[in-house]
């Protein structure tokens, strides 16, 4: 990889400071690690993995391209070396401090591209099911004692798409489900302050739940969508 892939793959310009690469790099990272996407198939672990590589390469080869920049005879008389931050360091530190600057900031350990990578075995699938069956028990205590007691109106046109909408979102991260379940929750909403009372409180709270684990999981899955 050249300098100007690297630069064009972290969106920072070829002679940019390590300061200006190590941010582009975690904004970068948040967002495809591995570690930080839950409920992703092996596939989409394995295109995130490769992504996460790449943006390391890239932030490697920038840092390695600032390093020579500053050690050239053509440049000028080598002096001491700058942090991640712009302050003086000592001779051969400035990848260690430019690592730790970037671990304080991210909140994280951040890999280099020589070291071995080892994956946290993220949530499985099992947390969408886990997620979906509590919809289920929740849609059939709203179906007995919600606003509308076992009407089969409120059954098909608000409890189960309200949760084949959520399960879609999750599984897929497409926005159009996420609109559905937002009209269908503001709906059951409405349905609960209209009928301001105990039951259909309960049942609210027991479908919120689930849905917004369902909706969390949607996010991660929209994240990694190429």
């Amino acid at each position: 990889m050249t300098p100007a892939e690297a630069a064009a793959l972290l969106e920072v310009p070829v002679d940019a400071e390590l300061e200006q690469v190590e941010r582009a790099f975690r904004y970068q990272a948040q967002r495809s690690h591995p570690d930080r996407l839950a409920s992703a198939s092996p596939a989409e672990l394995a295109a995130a993995a490769a992504r996460f590589d790449r943006f390391t390469l890239a932030r490697s080869v920038l840092r390695a391209a600032d390093d020579e920049r500053r050690h050239s005879p053509g440049i000028g008389a080598p002096g001491p070396e700058r942090g991640p931050v712009g302050g003086p360091t000592a001779p051969g530190s400035s990848a260690r401090t430019g690592r730790r600057f970037a671990e304080e900031s991210w909140g994280g350990p951040v890999w280099a591209a020589d070291e071995p990578y080892q994956p946290v075995v993220p949530a499985g699938p099992w947390l969408f099911w886990v997620w979906l069956g509590l919809y289920v028990v929740a849609a059939v205590i709203a179906f007995i004692g919600g606003p509308l007691p076992y009407s089969g109106l409120d059954l098909w046109l608000r409890l189960l798409p309200l949760g084949l909408a959520a399960g879609a979102y999750a599984r897929t991260g497409r926005q159009g489900f996420l609109a559905v379940v937002v009209a269908l929750g503001g709906a059951t909403a409405a349905l609960t302050i209209a009928f301001a009372s105990f039951g259909p409180l309960v049942s609210m709270i027991l479908l919120a739940a689930p849905v917004l684990g369902l909706v969390a999981l949607g996010r991660y899955r929209r994240l990694i969508r190429p």
